[in-house]
C-alpha cells in the first residue's frame, strides 16, 4: 500500500491576493504557471545558452545515495566541468549524478539580470538565488529545508516529481534529531518497519518546463529527476520571527552538534539519533489515535 498523495493545485495566473490568502497565509502548497513567463530567463536559459555563459566552471556533483551516518549531506562525490555535465543531462541518459544549491550568479553576475524580483510576497532574498540540476533518473532524497525558508522553485528545462509533506507529519516521518532527514522510502514504505507512515499524508506533482512550486516553510520534499534539466529556487523569509530564530539554531547549533558528534561518536551517535526518531514515531501514533478517536 502506497501513502496517499494528492495532485498539488495548479493557478495558471500568479494572483497575489489569492495566492496570498488562500496558499501562502495558510502554508498550502501550490504550482503557479506563469510565476516568471515574463523573465528573460524562460527563453533564454537553454543547456546550449548555459553552456556558452558558464560552462568552463568547475562544480561539485553528488550521487544518488542517501547521506552515510558519519558524513554530511552535502559531502561532494564527485567533481566535473560544468559543460560535460549540461551535455551529460542534457542527453536524457540515465545519469545520477546533480548538483544543488549551486549560486552560478557568483561565479556569472550577468545571468541576475536573467531573473527579476517578483512581486507575489514580501521578502525575496534575491541575493541568494540557488540553481539545481540533475539527470534523469537522479534523486533528492526527503528533507525540509533546514532554514525554515519558503522556497519557489521554477523549472526551466525537464520535468521532475515533487513529492511533499506538511511539517505536523514530521515525527511521523521518523525525522533524525539534529538534522532534517529521514531514511523512509516515500515510493515503498515499509509499513512493518515504520507503522507511523500509515497515519501519513501528502502532496504529489510533476513539474514542468516554465512551472512554479511553492513549498511552504518546513514542508519535507523528495524531488525525481524524470529528465535531465534544472530548477531555480528563490527564498522567502518566514514571516514568524519564532520559525526565523529556529531556522537560524538549525544552521549554527544543531547541524554544528550534529557535524560533531558524527565525526568523534559515529556509532553511537546514530544509533541514538535512530532509536530517538522510533521514540517520537511510537508517540506520535498515540497522539494520532485519540485524535482519530476524538473526531471519529
Amino acid at each position: 500500500m502506497a501513502i496517499e498523495l494528492v495532485p498539488i493545485n495548479r493557478l495558471r495566473k500568479a494572483d497575489k491576493t489569492l495566492f496570498q490568502e488562500t496558499y501562502f497565509k495558510n502554508h498550502q502548497p501550490a504550482i503557479i504557471q506563469d510565476f516568471c513567463h515574463d523573465w528573460p530567463a524562460y527563453t533564454n536559459w537553454s543547456f546550449e545558452k548555459l553552456k556558452e555563459r558558464a560552462g568552463h566552471l568547475t562544480v561539485d556533483l553528488y550521487n544518488n545515495k542517501p547521506a552515510a551516518p558519519d558524513k554530511s549531506t552535502m559531502f561532494v562525490d564527485e567533481r566535473m566541468n560544468f559543460g560535460a555535465y549540461l551535455d551529460k543531462i542534457a542527453s536524457n541518459e540515465p545519469v545520477e549524478l546533480r548538483i544543488f544549491l549551486f549560486n552560478i550568479f557568483k561565479h556569472i553576475p550577468s545571468l541576475r539580470k536573467d531573473i527579476l524580483k517578483p512581486d507575489l510576497v514580501d521578502g525575496f532574498a534575491m541575493s541568494l538565488p540557488f540553481m539545481f540540476y540533475g539527470g534523469a533518473g537522479s534523486v533528492v532524497h526527503m528533507h525540509y529545508d533546514i532554514d525554515l525558508s519558503h522556497v519557489f522553485l521554477t523549472q526551466f528545462v525537464g520535468r521532475k516529481r515533487v513529492v511533499l509533506f506538511a511539517p505536523e507529519y514530521t515525527p511521523l516521518l521518523y525525522r533524525l534529531p539534529y538534522s532534517v532527514i529521514t531514511y523512509t522510502n516515500v515510493n515503498n514504505p515499509d509499513y512493518e518497519k515504520y507503522p507511523a507512515l500509515q497515519h501519513v499524508k501528502g502532496y504529489e506533482c510533476v513539474l514542468d518546463y516554465g512551472e512554479t512550486l511553492y513549498i511552504p516553510a518546513g514542508y519535507w520534499h523528495y524531488i525525481e529527476y524524470i529528465d535531465g534539466g534544472y530548477a531555480l529556487a528563490l527564498r522567502v523569509l518566514n514571516e514568524s520571527w519564532l520559525k526565523r530564530i529556529e531556522g537560524a539554531w538549525n544552521l549554527f547549533g544543531e547541524m554544528r552538534i550534529d557535524n560533531f558528534m558524527k565525526k568523534y561518536f559515529t556509532k553511537p551517535w546514530f544509533e541514538y539519533k535512530n532509536r530517538k526518531a522510533f521514540e517520537n514515531a511510537n508517540d506520535a501514533i498515540k497522539q494520532f489515535s485519540k485524535l482519530e478517536q476524538m473526531t471519529a
